[in-house]
C-alpha cells in the first residue's frame, strides 16, 4: 500500500520536539499569479517567497513562547517518518505569533520560514 502521510519528528537546533496535529509544508520558493489586462488578455507574474512549515505544538514541550524564542535563528529538520522524506529548513526564522489555547494546551499561529530549504 502506498503511504501518503502519517507520523513526523521535529528537530529544532539539535533538540527534538513533539508537534501536535498536522504540519503543512510549503516548499515552493516562488509563486505564479495570473491576472487579466483591461482588454481581456491574460498575464502572469512570478513572486519569490520563503519555504514554509506550519506547525502546532503542545504547550509543555519546553519552548518559552516569548520574544527571545521568536528572534532566534533556527536549523530545523522535519522528518516525515512513514513516507521517509526529510525536510531541512536551514538558517530559518519563526513567523507569526504564538497563540496558547488554555483548554487544550495547543500552541498555534507559528510557522518556520527560510530561503535555504532542501528535501532529501
Amino acid at each position: 500500500m502506498d503511504t501518503k502521510g502519517g507520523r513526523f519528528t521535529l528537530d529544532i537546533n539539535g533538540r527534538t520536539y513533539s508537534g501536535r496535529g498536522k504540519a503543512t509544508i510549503m516548499p515552493a520558493r516562488a509563486v505564479r499569479e495570473n491576472d487579466v489586462n483591461s482588454d481581456g488578455t491574460g498575464y502572469s507574474t512570478v513572486k519569490p517567497k520563503l519555504a514554509k512549515l506550519d506547525l502546532s505544538f503542545d504547550r509543555g514541550i519546553g519552548l518559552r513562547w516569548d520574544e527571545a524564542m521568536m528572534l532566534e535563528e533556527l536549523n530545523v529538520t522535519f522528518i516525515e517518518t512513514d513516507v521517509r522524506i526529510t525536510h531541512l529548513f536551514t538558517r530559518a526564522n519563526w513567523s507569526g505569533e504564538p497563540s496558547i489555547d488554555s483548554e487544550s494546551g495547543e500552541v498555534s499561529g507559528l510557522s518556520i520560514e527560510t530561503d535555504k530549504y532542501q528535501a532529501i
